[in-house]
């Protein structure tokens, strides 16, 4: 049994070992090339997962993808930082994307009463510089078109199997479910009225 037990201890140190070698990190911060915090993190399946992270040094935000190896190791696999919410507006958004999967990161303003992000679009016609309406009940009755996440101190994150223009346009909603501001694709973060905190 003691056999055993250093044999295994040895294999251990040898992935251990490799895996520094090869930039694997037992820890997901660590596989960060940023000084930053994790906020959010979401599993992708049969890669690793994504994260959504704070730099320490300049507070900006991003998203990074950690590829995961040996099922306890994370290798750092590319990543959309050193974004911020521009004064003025809602929300910000980041995305990052391969063939397979695209991850779309928000991050709203503190004094924002956004409550929930919707990615998708079934409004086809509906342009960037239109107005429109909508409701959370609807992009609720609509679960093949959309995604939904609550804000979690600011932040939500989402995993989407491909990118389309209907997965880079995002929607903000107050506790009530009335829209809030929007982001239609091809256009930029706008309030959908005039009522905002300046």
């Amino acid at each position: 049994m003691r056999k055993g037990l250093i044999i295994v201890g040895l294999c251990l140190l040898v992935i251990l070992g490799f895996g520094a070698m090869q930039g694997l990190h037992v820890n997901e911060i660590n596989a960060l090339p940023h000084d930053g915090q994790i906020v959010k993190s979401k599993e992708i399946n049969g890669y690793g997962q994504v994260v959504l992270f704070v730099d320490h040094q300049d507070h900006s935000f991003g998203i990074a993808k950690l590829e995961k190896k040996f099922g306890f190791l994370h290798r750092y696999d590319g990543s959309s930082y050193g974004r911020t919410v521009e004064e003025g507006k809602p929300f910000e958004a980041t995305g990052l994307g391969d063939p397979n999967r695209f991850v779309v990161g928000v991050v709203t303003t503190r004094e924002s009463n956004i409550k929930y992000i919707a990615v998708g679009n079934h409004l086809k016609d509906v342009s960037s510089s239109q107005s429109y309406e909508l409701s959370l009940e609807e992009v609720k009755a609509n679960p093949d078109d959309y995604q939904l996440e609550e804000v979690d101190d600011q932040y939500a994150l989402f995993v989407l199997d491909e990118y389309t223009e209907e997965n880079w346009t995002i929607r903000a909603f107050d506790q009530d479910g009335n829209i809030v501001a929007d982001k239609i694709f091809g256009g930029e973060v706008r309030y959908m009225n005039e009522e905002r905190v300046n």
